[in-house]
């Protein structure tokens, strides 16, 4: 296989939360996610968006679960990427230790010749992956060579930071994540937890006491590992679009942001969290 990325095409799942716009400029075909109530299984952005998923968590008895796309989906998304004219295909997807959206696209790429689908696990969850997918298109563009592109992905792997918090442990208990006795003390001491992704597996690096010291914790974080020069910031939010602003404000009068990013979180994160997750990631623009 030869270098040149020309006709190199995207592949991208929804819970990688990469903005319709950039979608759109770079041509990237989204895999979508799978949610269920139930017995009762939708696909995202085909049988349901996300205001329709919103409006089944506050109604349905059940608690929603995710469920990474069929391999078949990643197998027509390929297909059509080599029908339109690809010569290769990059599937970039959330970490294969919180989904099994690597294992599914993995199974598709082997029905294809060898080296003709490449799946990166971008180790991350929502923008966290979707950063390294918008760096990709990007390098892409430019002309990087393969071999290039793939080191320069691996760094930026490395580099980029994300940090969660949520506005309770309600929905950490319905999802198994924290125990109801956790939960429960957790309220009465109104303490949240502040969550990060580290070696593909999210985990709790912190617990603050209320709602504005959790968004301060957020920033505080990732300002220490952005503040050494030009950056790229992205906050996401479930249903608390006002509170993401302020701390994409916040984020630009405290660091040197060069791009930013404001962003709905897909289903499999509002699930876990509830209503109310917040979260910020970034990195340094080299």
């Amino acid at each position: 296989m030869n270098s040149d990325t020309s006709a190199v095409r995207l592949v991208v799942d929804t819970s990688s939360n990469v903005p319709r716009e950039i979608q759109v400029a770079h041509d990237i075909i989204e895999v979508n996610t799978l949610v269920l109530f139930g017995s009762d299984q939708y696909e995202l952005n085909k049988d349901i968006d996300i205001d329709q998923f919103l409006a089944l968590l506050e109604n349905r008895p059940e608690h929603p679960t995710t469920s990474q796309p069929a391999p078949q989906q990643f197998h027509d998304a390929y297909a059509k990427a080599f029908a339109e004219g690809a010569s290769r295909v990059l599937c970039l997807v959330v970490s294969a230790k919180l989904s099994g959206t690597y294992n599914s696209a993995t199974l598709a790429a082997r029905e294809f010749p060898a080296g003709d689908v490449t799946v990166w696990d971008t180790q991350g969850a929502s923008i966290a992956s979707g950063l390294q997918a918008i760096a990709a298109a990007r390098l892409l563009r430019e002309g990087t060579p393969w071999d290039s592109m793939m080191n320069r992905l691996k760094d930026l792997r490395e580099s980029t930071a994300a940090f969660f918090t949520t506005k309770d442990l309600d929905y950490l208990a319905r999802s198994g994540r924290v125990s109801n006795m956790q939960k429960n003390i957790g309220s009465m001491l109104s303490l949240v937890p502040i969550l990060s992704v580290h070696d593909g597996l999210v985990v709790a690096v912190a617990r603050v006491r209320g709602r504005v010291k959790a968004k301060k914790e957020l920033l505080h974080r990732l300002a220490g590992q952005l503040d050494t020069g030009p950056c790229v910031v992205a906050v996401t939010h479930a249903e608390a679009e006002a509170e993401a602003q302020e701390l994409l404000a916040a984020a630009k009068a405290h660091l040197d942001v060069k791009e930013s990013y404001l962003i709905r979180l897909d289903p499999a994160l509002t699930a876990l969290g509830g209503p109310g997750t917040l979260g910020m990631a970034g990195r340094v623009v080299h």
